[in-house]
C-alpha cells in the first residue's frame, strides 16, 4: 500500500507540510546578528551614517537602525557592533564651539544637523534599555561626550529630552559615580601667564577638541534637565532619577551632594512657586539624601537646604514679592515631605541641639502635631528624634511637649510602633521634668 501524502518522514516531520516550516527556519538562520539582512545591507546603511553624508542619506539610515534597534533581540547585538556603535556616535556628536576657528587645522566635515542627533540619540535610548548595554554605555567617554554636548541650553528641546532620558538610565548603572566638586573653588584662580606661549590665558591648546566626558560633567548636564523653562513631567522625571541613585548601591550619597550644582537644583526646585509635582519630587529627594549619616550634619548646616526643608513644612508659604506677594496653604503632600526629611535630619545627634533652637521648626512641627490629620505622625517623629539630646528636653518641657506625647502614647489612630516611640520620647521628658522639680541632688 503506497504511503499516505504527508507522511511522517524520517526525521519525524512531514514531507509536503514540512517544507514551509523548513524555508522559514531557513530564512531565519540566514539572517545576521543584530536584523541585518545581510552584510551588504548593513555596509550599505553604515556608509550612509558617515561624517560628511548629507541628511538625505543619513536620516533614512538611521531610521532603518532605529527600526531594527526597537526590536529587544537586536539591542545587545547591536550595541556590541562596533561599526554600529561608531556610526552612533558619530551621528551624535555635538557641535565643537571651536569648529571652524582654527586656520591651520585641517579641514573638517559639517557637525551632524539636529534631526541627525536626535535620531542618532532616540536610537541609543531603546539599546540603553537592555541592563548589560547600559552598564557598558555608562562608562562609554566617547557617548558621555556626546550627552553632555547635547544636553546644553541651546540645543533643539526633542534632542534634549532624549538626552535626559538616556541620562537617568546610565545614572542608573553607575555613569555618575563621583561628582563632587568640593575641591574646586568657588571663584576660579587668576589666569597666571604660561610659561610655553607667553600669554595670558594659555593659548597652547587652541584649536583642539574640548572633552566633556567627567563624571562632574555628567551631573551637570543631567542637573539642566530640572530647569524652570523645561516641561513639568521631564523635570519631575529627573528629580525621581536622583531620589532613586541617593537610595541605591550605585553611587556614594555623600559624594554625589558635593556638587553645587546638584544642590542648587534640589533646592530651588523645592521652594514655593514651583509647581507642585515638581515641589514633591526635589523634596523626595532631598528626603533621599538626608538618609546618608554623613550628609545629614552638612544639610542642616546649608542654609539654602534648610530654608527650603522648613519652607517646605510650614503651614503656609509666601510666593512673591513686593505688591505681587500672595500667601498659599500648602498641600500635606509637601509638607509631608518636608516633615520626613526633617526627622531623618534630627537623627544625627550634631543636629539636634541647633534643631530644637530654630524657633521656625519649632512652631511648625508643634502646628502640625496639634492640627491633627495624616501630618501628625510626621512631626511627632521629629519630635521624638530631638527628645533624644538632653539639652533640649527642658525646653521641650516647657513648650507643652510633654503633653502632645502623653496623648500622642493614648491615640490608637497612630500605630503601635509610633504609639510606643511616642512613649519612649515622653518618658525622656519626664524624666527631665522630675530631675527638675526634685532640684540640685544632696548626697
Amino acid at each position: 500500500m503506497a504511503a499516505a501524502e504527508g507522511a511522517d518522514d524520517e526525521d519525524g516531520g512531514k514531507s509536503e507540510g514540512g517544507e514551509p516550516e523548513n524555508a522559514e527556519k531557513k530564512q531565519e538562520e540566514d539572517h545576521m546578528d543584530g536584523g541585518w539582512e545581510d552584510e551588504e545591507e548593513r555596509a550599505r546603511l553604515l556608509a550612509q551614517c558617515q561624517p560628511g553624508t548629507q541628511d538625505e542619506e543619513r536620516l533614512p539610515a538611521l531610521a532603518a537602525l532605529h527600526e531594527k534597534a526597537m526590536e529587544s533581540s537586536n539591542w545587545e547585538p547591536l550595541w556590541a557592533d562596533k561599526d554600529v556603535r561608531a556610526a552612533l556616535l558619530s551621528c551624535a556628536d555635538p557641535p565643537d564651539p571651536d569648529f571652524g576657528k582654527n586656520p591651520f587645522g585641517e579641514e573638517e566635515p559639517d557637525p551632524p544637523s539636529d534631526f541627525v542627533r536626535t535620531l542618532a540619540v532616540t536610537t541609543l535610548v531603546c539599546l540603553a534599555t537592555c541592563v548589560g548595554n547600559r552598564s557598558a554605555m555608562a562608562e562609554h567617554p566617547l557617548l558621555r561626550h556626546a550627552l553632555v554636548g547635547n544636553a546644553d541650553e541651546d540645543r533643539a528641546f526633542r534632542l534634549r529630552e532624549r538626552v535626559f532620558l538616556l541620562l537617568c538610565g546610565l545614572l542608573l548603572a553607575g555613569a555618575c559615580t563621583d561628582p563632587s566638586d568640593d575641591h574646586v573653588p568657588s571663584r576660579p584662580p587668576t589666569p597666571m601667564k604660561c610659561e610655553v606661549c607667553g600669554l595670558i590665558p594659555c593659548v597652547c591648546k587652541a584649536g583642539e577638541k574640548v572633552w566633556r566626558n567627567s563624571d562632574l560633567e555628567v551631573c551637570h548636564a543631567l542637573m539642566l534637565g530640572v530647569a524652570p523653562e523645561l516641561p513639568v513631567g521631564l523635570r519631575v522625571g529627573v528629580l525621581g532619577t536622583l531620589c532613586t541613585v541617593a537610595l541605591s548601591s550605585v553611587v556614594d550619597p555623600a559624594l554625589l551632594w558635593g556638587n553645587r550644582k546638584l544642590r542648587a537644583g534640589l533646592v530651588n526646585a523645592a521652594l514655593p512657586g514651583e509647581p507642585e509635582d515638581v515641589r514633591v519630587g526635589a523634596l523626595e529627594a532631598l528626603w533621599a539624601f538626608t538618609a546618608c549619616d554623613l550628609v545629614q550634619p552638612r544639610m542642616w548646616g546649608e542654609k539654602p537646604v534648610r530654608e527650603a526643608l522648613l519652607r517646605g513644612a510650614e503651614a503656609y508659604a509666601k510666593v512673591g514679592e513686593g505688591e505681587g506677594e500672595t500667601t498659599l496653604r500648602q498641600t500635606e503632600g509637601v509638607r509631608s515631605r518636608a516633615l520626613n526629611s526633617l526627622a531623618n535630619l534630627a537623627s544625627s545627634v550634631v543636629n539636634r541641639a541647633p534643631m530644637w533652637k530654630s524657633s521656625r521648626l519649632a512652631t511648625a512641627v508643634l502646628q502640625a502635631v496639634s492640627g491633627g490629620g495624616p501630618l501628625r505622625s510626621d512631626s511627632l517623629r521629629v519630635l521624638a528624634e530631638l527628645t533624644k539630646q538632653w539639652t533640649n528636653r527642658a525646653k521641650m518641657v516647657a513648650a507643652g511637649v510633654l503633653e502632645l506625647l502623653e496623648a500622642a502614647e493614648d491615640d490608637e489612630a497612630l500605630s503601635f510602633k509610633e504609639r510606643r516611640n511616642c512613649g519612649f520620647a515622653r518618658e525622656r521628658l519626664q524624666e527631665a521634668r522630675d530631675a527638675a522639680l526634685s532640684g540640685p541632688f544632696q548626697p
